[in-house]
């Protein structure tokens, strides 16, 4: 079936996440850990146009806003090209998960042309925010628009499923618009929370990555694995200070000990009057809660005259996911 695009053009503003609990319940056969997390989007957001093309092939061109320069001199590695393509070095082929996602998204549904997308990045690679994950769902979610096929078609959540964890949190979870999520397994397994109020957060992301692999490897199983009901209770009653009170991450400490600015970090975020001061995912993004968006802004002012250059500090709240889709 040689299906024809019902539009041309469609762009989009995928989200990052914060993992606002993460315990490791123990190690799979497969080598992967078995985890519980609860992951909240939040409005620090890429940008994503995607248009379709009469030739075959998906053509990428990758962007930072407002520019690789200005976050070059922000994170203090405007002088050093190798922390600098590490951190902001962003691959337009295959390994790309938006280029991976369009070349499933091609084969799966049997279209003939191809696609050319732009992405202005904002989100940090190697943060563990999500970024990847959250523009390859975006990419799915505008082929579908393109193309008239229905956003929750099965096989389009067949496809997030194969390429990362994190993506069908961000396609969207049954068809309804979802602020947070708990997902176990090796992360794979969601299911959409009741979040009552809006969260605010104070972002940190060093001048430094952290390998997933590497933290998960200077890990250890706890004997006694916490549990997220704490939170999730939280979250659903809409108290901030008991969220953040039970906030946690596993990973933190062997993070800590491989990156003493991880370390620093989550200090500066303790003393700045916030709560709850967690790194998210394995690193090596830190944040923190704030009690409304003006003591959030209040607290970006300090941590950057404190941090920067050196890191990239922003004040974020919690939205919604999928993200909103414009046609063009």
């Amino acid at each position: 079936m040689n299906r024809t695009p019902v539009h041309r053009t469609v762009l989009t503003r995928p989200p990052a996440k914060l993992n606002l609990f993460l315990e490791l319940l123990g190690k799979r056969g497969d080598g992967y850990h078995e985890i519980e997390t609860v992951m909240v989007a939040i409005d620090w957001r890429d940008e994503l146009t995607v248009s379709v093309t009469d030739e075959p092939g998906i053509r990428l061109r990758v962007d930072w806003i407002p520019s690789e320069e200005i976050l070059a001199r922000r994170l203090g590695v405007a002088k050093d090209r190798g922390r600098r393509e590490s951190l902001l070095g962003i691959p337009q082929d295959g390994s790309n998960l938006v280029h991976r996602a369009l070349t499933r998204f091609t084969s799966r549904f049997a279209i003939m042309g191809g696609f050319q997308v732009a992405l202005r990045k904002r989100i940090p690679a190697g943060a563990g925010m999500g970024g990847a994950s959250s523009d390859a769902a975006a990419a799915l979610r505008a082929a579908a628009t393109l193309f008239g096929i229905p956003t929750y078609d099965p096989p389009l959540q067949k496809i997030a499923a194969e390429i990362g964890s994190d993506v069908p949190f961000f396609l969207g979870l049954g068809g309804e618009p979802v602020v947070a999520a708990r997902a176990c397994g090796r992360g794979e397994l969601i299911e959409p929370l009741r979040v009552s109020a809006s969260l605010d957060f104070v972002v940190v992301f060093p001048n430094e990555s952290l390998s997933t692999a590497t933290v998960y490897a200077q890990s250890q199983v706890p004997e006694h694995p916490r549990t997220a009901d704490d939170l999730i209770a939280a979250l659903a009653s809409g108290s901030v200070a008991a969220a953040a009170a039970a906030a946690h991450n596993r990973l933190s400490l062997p993070a800590q000990k491989m990156s003493p600015r991880v370390n620093q970090i989550l200090t500066e975020l303790s003393q700045s009057g916030l709560m709850g001061g967690v790194m998210t995912g394995s690193g090596s993004a830190c944040f923190a809660f704030a009690e409304s968006a003006e003591q959030a802004r209040w607290a970006e002012g300090i941590l950057r005259t404190k941090l920067e250059p050196g890191a990239i500090v922003v004040a974020t709240r919690s939205v919604v996911v999928p993200a909103a889709i414009e046609i063009g």
